[in-house]
């Protein structure tokens, strides 16, 4: 429990998923005294940019030094909404090269054993939804802030399709509730996406 040096990662082109369940993480961790930093391996879409904690993700293809140097340091490497180190094309390579601790959340199949833990699902509708489990289970929902819930739901919202693919299930309808109880505003996360 002592302050750690964390770096989370998510996959090439990131989407809602991989950059709320990064965020969300980045915030959680924050939160509970950690020394935590998001590396993307590259640019991800404007409409996501308005994410809180945009300002501190490293992207690898423009900031590769500082980026390979936090892998490098880090004591923990989270790899969130991704099966396969491959899946960050040339930072997977620089994560694959570490000794550091690996936790993987994910809920793509087949994923390859590339973290000593994993939380794989692939019946939960993003990687979001397991991340508000995680978090949930190791911390309780009191410390879900309404900055970590808006990036919890920005990623179940964009991978559901708005709630509306076959992967939305009344867990996940359970999760969202949860998550508009701190005080969030779903209709600004539509609107902004």
């Amino acid at each position: 429990n002592s302050p750690g040096k964390i770096v989370i990662t998510t996959h090439r082109s990131p989407d809602g998923d991989a950059i709320g369940s990064s965020l969300a993480v980045y915030h959680w961790l924050k939160a509970m005294g950690h020394d935590a930093r998001v590396v993307v391996p590259n640019q991800y879409p404007t409409f996501l940019k308005w994410s809180p904690g945009n300002e501190t993700v490293v992207i690898f293809e423009e900031q590769e030094t500082e980026a390979t140097e936090l892998v490098r340091e880090a004591d923990i490497i989270f790899c969130l909404d991704y099966n396969a180190l491959h899946r960050m094309e040339r930072l997977g390579k620089v994560v694959a090269d570490t000794g550091c601790l690996r936790v993987l959340i994910d809920h793509h199949q087949q994923p390859e054993k590339i973290a000593r833990y994993m939380v794989s699902d692939v019946t939960a509708s993003s990687t979001c939804e397991l991340v508000f489990e995680f978090i949930e289970a190791i911390s309780g929902t009191d410390v879900i802030s309404v900055d970590i819930a808006s990036m919890i739901y920005l990623g179940i919202m964009t991978d559901t399709g708005s709630f509306r693919f076959g992967s939305t299930t009344a867990r996940t309808h359970r999760i969202a509730a949860q998550l508009m109880d701190t005080g969030l505003k779903a209709d600004e996360i539509h609107n902004l996406v």
